[in-house]
């Protein structure tokens, strides 16, 4: 039998367990610099900044994000998916044309980062306009704590 990936990731079994194997070493050894040689910088939530949230809530995490200059509400950060996601109506709402988006891409701003985003579009209802992906929380290297509903990342003008 041959298993190969999915249309959005292309990556064999064999390539996978070797991924799922370097992680694990990686995850055993302790790192104290990033590969540039400067210091790793520490991410981390206090328990002030969940103040007025229910503890016992199993709310999602949905954030805002400046797009194109547009805000964009209802952004629903999800660590279980590969891909980024965008909804049509959304982009008719922002005034952009699909074929806009296809070959030009258009950066994501927000909190003085700029990151190109690949976006794969959707043509159904949903409550979220966006939902951010695995590949937008790595690119921006954040780390996200559901329990304080908050998302953190480093930024080139402060932590």
């Amino acid at each position: 039998m041959i298993i190969r990936g999915s249309q959005y990731c292309s990556d064999t079994v064999s390539a996978i367990k070797a991924y799922q194997h370097k992680a694990e070493a990686s995850a055993n050894s302790q790192i104290l610099f990033e590969p540039d040689g400067a210091p790793r910088e520490v991410i981390t939530f206090y328990g002030e900044e969940a103040g007025g949230i229910d503890k016992t809530h199993c709310d999602p995490l949905v954030i805002d994000l400046v797009i194109r200059d547009l805000e964009v509400a209802k952004i629903l950060m999800d660590t279980g998916i590969t891909i980024n996601v965008i909804f049509h109506d959304t982009l008719k709402r922002m005034n952009v044309e699909l074929g806009e988006v296809i070959p030009f891409p258009k950066p994501l701003t927000d909190f003085s980062v700029t990151k190109i985003v690949d976006f794969v579009v959707v043509d159904h209802p949903a409550i979220y306009n966006i939902i951010m992906g695995t590949p937008w929380l790595n690119a921006m290297k954040a780390v996200l704590s559901t329990y304080h509903l908050g998302i953190k990342f480093q930024t080139q003008n402060a932590s």
